[in-house]
């Protein structure tokens, strides 16, 4: 009996995080959703804000280097850089003697947008460090631990969803008629 309330327990607790970590994503999903104007008149999105970030934090790296730091295609970048270069928060230029590389480079106004994103995670970071000292040592090593569960537990979704569509599909092939 003590093994069925713990299990059922477990199970509640699982579900109550996943819930809490499901609220907390579509938070920040919101949050990188919503559009920023820093002051320009401008409506800069979170792809263009992260690239910006890129590039005044690597300004000597093209391309391919930021795609790769950001997770996302080549193609990507290029596209959001075309929409920043239009809006006059970069350019596009080549490295001096090397005409592969592209590197992007801040404008004045692209130099603004990179101070007010680092004031906004600094300010964020600050939160979050303040929160985090007022925990145990051991309480962090746990939500650490946690976190890279859950970050596994990803991982894993794409597979797991494959499995159960075809499971759910034999199913519903072998009900009669």
């Amino acid at each position: 009996m003590v093994n069925n309330y713990s299990k059922t327990n477990s199970s509640k607790n699982a579900s109550d995080i996943l819930d809490t970590m499901s609220r907390i994503l579509n938070k920040a999903a919101a949050i990188e959703k919503e559009p920023v104007d820093i002051g320009h008149g401008i409506l800069l999105y979170a792809s263009e804000v992260h690239l910006i970030d890129m590039a005044g934090r690597y300004p000597e790296e093209g391309i391919s280097q930021i795609a790769s730091r950001l997770g996302i295609t080549k193609g990507a970048v290029s596209q959001t850089a075309k929409k920043l270069e239009e809006k006059g928060y970069i350019e596009r230029v080549n490295l001096e003697g090397d005409k592969k590389t592209v590197v992007i480079r801040l404008t004045e106004q692209g130099r603004d947008a990179f101070l007010w994103h680092s004031a906004y995670h600094a300010t964020v970071n600050q939160d979050m460090a303040e929160q985090v000292s007022k925990l145990s040592h051991r309480d962090v090593e746990n939500i650490f631990s946690v976190l890279l569960k859950m970050e596994s537990m990803f991982d894993n979704c794409p597979e797991v969803r494959k499995k159960i569509t075809r499971q759910f599909i034999q199913a519903k092939l072998a009900e009669p008629g």
